[in-house]
């Protein structure tokens, strides 16, 4: 991703919403109750799973980056911006998953907006030698998440703290229960290894002592060469590797190459960055997601 170019292009259409709109600094922005429900706008989907789980009926919550939306590509329209400037809580990653949300994060702060940087200090470099922004795949760090935007929520509208606060505290028992099923599960597994096509899980490897073997790196768009496809399908065969994960929304193309090399066989290992329409409609969260990602694991650890 050419970032300096997509900086450039962001502080133009920031520039021209401001003409667009008038908006300007000090604007005087009514207090939530004035205008009913407040707005909350999230950028990838944990964010938005967490928020609308925090928000219940009291609030509307959006996601800014379309269903089935590559998140590692995703641009910002100047209409998509425009309908960010009218949030009451805008809420982001931070890192390498949504960085036009960064300079957009500066202009929202001098119209009133409340911003959350839900990843800021969770953030690990051990992953490949670069900064890993997949934090929400660990139960745990995204208790953290979960609580910096409930914090932000129930300080914009409080009137509906208590119902916000509430409702927190069951997602994080919902998270520390979840935490509880992968320990289970995991810690007495045969196997520490798994293979992955994109190397989205450090955290969650790292929580419960696990091995990420990927074979592209942090954007599921890298490809290895053929000098690493060689060595992964040795590593394979020598740790007795037999599935290749993953992830729903992605190619398997390179999967499928390794697959065949080493005679293993494909499951799904799914990132959660994003949920297809299909997904979204036929109720599928963070938590049956996270679920079904255990079932595989425990499948391709175990056999």
């Amino acid at each position: 991703m050419k970032r300096k170019g997509l900086y450039s292009l962001l502080a133009i259409l920031v520039a021209a919403i401001f003409l667009i709109t008038g908006c300007s600094s000090g604007v005087s922005r009514p207090a939530p109750q004035e205008r009913g429900k407040i707005k909350i706008y999230t950028t990838i989907y944990p964010l938005y799973d967490f928020a609308a789980k925090i928000a219940g009926d009291r609030a509307a919550v959006e996601k800014v980056v379309p269903a089935g939306v590559e998140v590692h590509d995703f641009e910002p329209s100047p209409k998509l911006v425009a309908g960010i400037y009218e949030a009451d809580v805008f809420v982001y990653l931070g890192g390498s998953i949504d960085p036009w949300a960064e300079k957009l994060a500066e202009q929202l702060l001098k119209e009133g907006v409340t911003v959350v940087k839900a990843g800021e200090g969770l953030f690990q470099e051990e992953f490949h030698g670069d900064e890993d922004p997949h934090v929400w795949l660990d139960p745990v760090v995204a208790k953290t998440m979960a609580e910096r935007i409930a914090g932000a929520i129930a300080a914009k509208d409080g009137e509906n703290a208590a119902y916000y606060r509430k409702n927190l505290e069951e997602l994080k028992k919902r998270l520390d229960d979840l935490d509880e099923k992968y320990r289970n599960s995991l810690l007495p597994a045969k196997k520490r290894d798994f293979v992955v096509n994109h190397a989205a899980f450090g955290y969650l490897a790292r929580r419960y002592n696990l091995n990420q073997i990927a074979i592209s790196g942090l954007s599921p768009q890298q490809e290895p060469s053929p000098k690493k496809l060689a060595e992964l399908s040795k590593l394979c065969k020598e740790k007795d590797i037999r599935y290749i994960m993953v992830e729903a929304a992605s190619s398997s193309k390179l999967a499928d190459v390794l697959a065949r090399e080493t005679g293993t066989k494909v499951l799904v290992l799914h990132p959660l960055e994003n949920l297809t329409e299909e997904d979204m409609k036929a109720g599928k969260d963070y938590f049956s997601i996270m679920l079904e990602n255990l079932e595989n694991l425990k499948r391709a650890l175990n056999e």
